[in-house]
């Protein structure tokens, strides 16, 4: 069995943003079209990975990363008002084609996909994660499947050892090592991308490389700032722990497909 899981903002973002394009910056006919196409992307991935469970899941209002560090995300533009008043619609599109729409106030999408791939494969369902934030890319096992619906391709652990010369298990670790300038999220000064691979290839893991006696200059600069790690660590691996309080039974694929919005305890 098959559970789809989508990040609704990042599929709906890059659709609108073609379409903003063609049509004119905050134009009911961008609107229009992007709510059309995202309705037909939806559907098409329906049809081309037909899964027994699928949801769309949108970031509710705050998350706690917003508290733990005032940086995250500051520099990121706002959503166009055009766009976010007209999410209701979206919505709407999405239920039409059977797929559950599932929204946590005080969670991210990234945090609840992540806790219910976890989840779910961990039951050994096949699970096929659709976006092209590189934070899921992490969580690409055996169960689980990172798939960009632009590219019409699934990543492989081999595309991101060769793009980050990495392994899987260590991208987390890596990307605290040298920041998120995505998310706003600064690394470890002093190390950059060639740092991080070298001492990720020396060792296994941070944890292991801080056990050793810091004789190279990586080692040096990850001790005397091991707190800019802790904290890049902590914000840019993704929640899998999440209790979200809904079973897998409500993610069927339906007719009457639902908008589930959950209220979940920051901790």
């Amino acid at each position: 069995m098959q559970l789809l899981l989508i990040d609704a903002l990042n599929l709906i973002r890059r659709i609108y943003a073609v379409c903003e394009s063609q049509y004119g910056p905050q134009s009911e006919q961008a609107i229009t079209h992007a709510i059309e196409r995202t309705a037909n992307a939806v559907q098409k991935l329906n049809r081309q990975h037909q899964p027994h469970y699928a949801l769309a899941a949108f970031d509710g209002d705050t998350s706690w990363r917003y508290d733990f560090y005032e940086g995250y995300k500051a520099s990121r533009k706002p959503m166009p008002s055009a766009l976010q008043q007209q999410l209701p619609r979206f919505i709407d599109a999405i239920t039409q084609q059977q797929v559950n729409v599932v929204r946590a106030e005080n969670e991210e999408a990234d945090d609840v996909i992540a806790t219910l791939a976890a989840k779910a494969s961990a039951q050994g369902l096949q699970v096929i994660i659709v976006s092209t934030d590189k934070g899921y890319l992490p969580l690409i096992d055996k169960g689980v499947i990172v798939y960009d619906y632009f590219n019409k391709s699934a990543r492989t652990r081999e595309d991101i050892e060769k793009k980050y010369s990495v392994g899987v298990e260590q991208l987390w670790q890596y990307f605290a090592l040298v920041g998120d300038k995505t998310n706003d999220i600064p690394g470890v000064s002093g190390i950059g991308a060639k740092s991080a691979q070298t001492l990720l290839h020396t060792y296994p893991t941070v944890a292991i490389a801080l056990q050793e006696q810091p004789d190279g200059k990586v080692q040096q600069l990850l001790t005397r700032n091991l707190s800019d790690y802790v904290r890049a660590l902590a914000l840019v691996s993704l929640r899998t722990d999440i209790d979200l309080g809904i079973s897998l039974k409500q993610l069927r694929v339906r007719e009457d497909a639902a908008h589930i919005i959950l209220t979940t305890q920051q901790s």
